[in-house]
């Protein structure tokens, strides 16, 4: 089985363990791959704590991987819960809370014409 092309294989399991939340702000975000046009990002948190309400560059999904967390747009509260995934357009404010300890995955998909700097 040829890899060219292959990014990136991840063992989530691991990587959680890995990172765990830092101290004080009870977060923590690790890049797990990272190209010009798009970020996976592992996001762990523990209960209690919260992004709070910010903008994305692009177009973002949240794939929470275990615990369950609360997703903010607006003011509608939305549950997540492993084996769901959320997506939204880049841009629009929005919330996330830890419900229980655990972790998601953060995608980040960045477009022609966001200007994005670290390219």
């Amino acid at each position: 089985m040829s890899s060219h092309g292959l990014l990136a294989q991840v063992d989530f399991a691991r990587e959680i363990a890995r990172f765990p939340p830092d101290g004080a702000s009870g977060r923590r975000s690790e890049t797990l791959l990272k190209t010009p046009s798009l970020r996976v990002i592992l996001v762990t948190m523990r209960a209690g704590t919260a992004l709070h309400e910010h903008t994305a560059p692009g177009p973002i999904t949240v794939q929470p991987l275990q615990g369950r967390f609360t997703f903010i747009l607006e003011d509608e509260e939305r549950d997540l819960l492993p084996g769901t995934l959320i997506a939204l357009d880049g841009g629009i404010r929005h919330a996330v809370r830890a419900e229980e300890d655990g972790a998601f995955l953060l995608t980040i998909a960045w477009r022609e014409d966001t200007g994005d700097s670290t390219r």
